[in-house]
């Protein structure tokens, strides 16, 4: 999209219209790709224990270790390879395993659609290649940035931060399946989740809706570890989005 096209798009800000004009091309940019990846690595490392919790469900749900792996960065995320490796073990009918998978993802279509606006007049192959990438952690530190973030910076910053956390959690899913009976993973799962939520509420702490998200998140993850096929992880989810758009809706009513 030429500049003058972006200066057109409906919903963009006028400081966002400004970025794009600056922008001359998308070369590697190591300075925001390094910025982004050491932003990410706090947010990362609560999701180590569930991806190792990931990995041991793999090598114990009999459907072999490397489909499982493969599986694993394939569907990249983390709650729905849970609830789809548990189902596949107990023979579930392969449309409500499909349809279970779905709706616990369903909340990325959400998250792209609030990052529109960020990421308008980027190249064509980055419409394909970034939404793999747009788990919870990478749409947390990408809607933090400024809005006159220049898009070049954007970009790699964002794939800085994706980049870094495929790689821990691809990294924490193989040594689940390597060391397997090492971990406990019921313990794990009980504490990673809400590590998860609490990692998203420092990064929002100056937002008021995203720390009630995160914080009642974390609360209902921890209350429903023990929920079987991930559903615990859904209900967290559910309640965390409810929870942040009730407390946006009040602080938008109260200005």
């Amino acid at each position: 999209m030429s500049s003058a096209a972006a200066s057109t798009v409906p919903g963009v800000p006028h400081e966002r219209r400004r970025s794009l004009r600056q922008v001359n091309g998308f070369s590697f940019d190591q300075r925001a790709f390094r910025t982004g990846a050491t932003d990410i690595i706090a947010l990362g490392f609560p999701g180590i224990p569930f991806g190792m919790v990931i990995g041991v469900v793999i090598a114990e749900s009999g459907i072999g270790s490397l489909v499982g792996w493969v599986g694993s960065w394939v569907i990249l995320a983390g709650a729905a390879n849970l609830a789809l490796l548990e189902l596949m073990a107990e023979r579930t009918n392969a449309a409500i395993v499909l349809l279970t998978v779905a709706f616990i993802n369903s909340r990325h279509a959400m998250y792209s659609a609030a990052l529109r606006t960020r990421f308008v007049g980027f190249p064509r192959w980055f419409r394909y290649v970034g939404p793999y990438f747009l788990i919870d952690q990478v749409f947390a530190l990408a809607a933090s940035q400024p809005d006159d973030m220049a898009a070049r910076e954007r970009l790699w910053n964002y794939f800085g931060s994706a980049m870094t956390l495929w790689t821990m959690w691809v990294a924490s899913v193989t040594a689940g399946i390597l060391l397997g009976d090492v971990i406990n993973p019921d313990w794990h799962l009980a504490f990673a989740v809400p590590l998860l939520f609490t990692g998203l509420m420092l990064l929002s702490i100056t937002n008021r809706p995203g720390i009630t998200a995160a914080a009642v998140g974390g609360g209902v993850a921890l209350l429903t570890a023990d929920f079987p096929q991930g559903s615990g992880v859904i209900i967290a989810i559910l309640a965390g989005v409810s929870a942040g758009a009730i407390a946006e809706t009040r602080s938008e009513g109260a200005t």
